[in-house]
């Protein structure tokens, strides 16, 4: 299955605005919070409850909110890839 980019994706404005968002303080904040939401710095399989019945689902669900968090680091690192590290060590703790 191929991935297929919306429109706004392929845009000049969609790499702009990416760039806008991680140029602020607020915006690395904010792209933090999403990137450990989506479970990128944590391993899938202490998600899924280890005695569950349904831990296949839940480690599938997993992965399907990381595979957002990826996409965001892999525009963060084609983007603006200096502000990873920028955006890391201001949100070291937490």
């Amino acid at each position: 299955m191929t991935e297929q980019k919306l429109p706004y994706e392929s845009s000049d404005d969609f790499e702009s605005d990416f760039k806008w968002l991680m140029r602020d303080v607020r915006g690395r904040r904010l792209m933090h919070w999403l990137l450990t939401k989506s479970g990128v710095f944590r391993t899938t399989f202490e998600e899924a409850p280890m005695r569950a019945s349904y831990m296949p689902i839940a480690m599938a669900h997993a992965e399907g909110r990381k595979d957002i968090g990826y996409r965001l680091m892999a525009q963060i690192d084609r983007v603006c890839p200096d502000q990873y590290s920028k955006m890391m060590k201001e949100n070291k703790n937490g």
